[in-house]
């Protein structure tokens, strides 16, 4: 009679076990997982040496404060989810614009590729891509800045920056996201000023930013 009984409890797990794993491999997930965001958010520029030169030589002044601002932008990028059956992981790639103001006088925008890697989390067949997902990546492009000094002049110079965050999905198709990233780029702008001539100004401009946004994955 025991061995009955085990042997009929024995059978239901084994149904049971194997009708879970039927139901994880119905789960479908696209090959590619396209996205477009939105975001706001805060920038923390950190303090600079400035060197000034021109005909009268040069000189540099040390730790100059730069000014907390309002710091937004948007994304449109795609994660590619074949590699999470190997690596337990997605790869991804964005484009990204993001825009600041480090001073009164100065504003800069990065225009940047970024490449990502995401671990899905909370899986399920309604939500393929997970419920959430927390992401890192680095990315490259360039950074522009326009001066509002003696007279209008502008620079744009390479940049990168490095980011982190996570993404909660509110349903199928739209997500809310925090990221935190750190911006760098080095500038030089060059203005005419009475009595001075050319003057140049070099500084490197390096940020920290915390934003957060939606994001619609199609």
């Amino acid at each position: 009679m025991n061995s009955t009984v085990w042997s009929v409890v024995l059978v239901m797990g084994m149904l049971c076990v194997s009708e879970i794993a039927g139901a994880q491999e119905e789960i479908y997930v696209k090959p590619l997982d396209l996205y477009l965001s939105g975001f706001g958010g805060y920038s923390f520029p950190f303090k600079t040496d400035v060197t000034v030169g021109g005909s009268f030589g040069s000189f540099t002044y040390q730790n100059i404060d730069l000014e907390d601002s309002p710091s937004f932008g948007g994304k449109v990028g795609v994660w590619f989810t074949e590699y999470r059956k190997t690596w337990g992981i997605d790869i991804g790639t964005e484009g990204e614009i993001t825009y600041y103001d480090p001073h009164p006088s100065l504003r800069a925008g990065y225009f940047g590729i970024n490449v990502l890697a995401r671990v899905p989390m909370g899986v399920s067949a309604d939500l393929p891509n997970g419920r959430w997902f927390p992401y890192i990546g680095l990315g490259g492009g360039m950074q522009h800045v326009r001066s509002n000094g003696f007279e209008s002049t502008d620079d744009t110079d390479a940049a990168f920056q490095g980011l982190g965050g996570v993404k909660v999905f509110l349903f199928k198709h739209l997500a809310v996201f925090f990221e935190g990233k750190f911006t760098h780029a080095s500038h030089r702008l060059e203005s005419k000023e009475p009595g001075f001539g050319t003057v140049r100004r070099e500084f490197p401009l390096n940020s920290l930013h915390g934003v957060g946004g939606l994001s619609v994955h199609f």
